[in-house]
């Protein structure tokens, strides 16, 4: 199904761009790479919780992102996806839209630096991994 989309997409992008129509193709390509938002659940006050990304069409689709609210519409994290499995970065906040974590994630392996942030958005502590593995606790609350 998705590649008879990039098919029909590819033919529409060919036909304008021999009539230089690249604002035309341009747009065309991106309906056919869309992100569909869908909200997974809702809090009691109906303001949406869980709102997921997906990629494609069908058994096709996958996850890309994932944000969850907090009850008064407040972000309270968003993370990305790669083939299933968390990648890239992860934020995190506290109710009033403070940073509270950094994460980085490769290949749904945590890898990188992860820093925590106090409610007044300083940052008091870092951890240092390694294809999933603490190496390194740094606290820097103390400095």
């Amino acid at each position: 199904m998705q590649e008879q989309v990039w098919h029909v997409a590819f033919l529409y992008f060919s036909r304008a761009m021999r009539f230089r129509s690249p604002l035309l193709a341009t747009a065309l390509l991106l309906v056919a790479c869309s992100t569909h938002r869908f909200v997974a659940s809702s809090h009691p006050n109906g303001k949406p919780e869980v709102v997921i990304y997906m990629k494609g069409e069908g058994d096709e689709a996958q996850k890309v992102m994932e944000k969850v609210y907090y009850p008064n519409g407040q972000l309270e994290y968003v993370g990305r996806f790669a083939n299933g499995v968390e990648n890239g970065e992860w934020l995190y906040y506290y109710e009033n839209g403070t940073k509270k974590y950094l994460e980085v994630w490769e290949n749904g392996v945590e890898n990188g630096v992860h820093l925590d942030y106090s409610p007044d958005g300083q940052v008091y502590r870092e951890l240092h991994y390694e294809k999933g593995k603490l190496i390194r606790e740094v606290d820097r609350s103390k400095h």
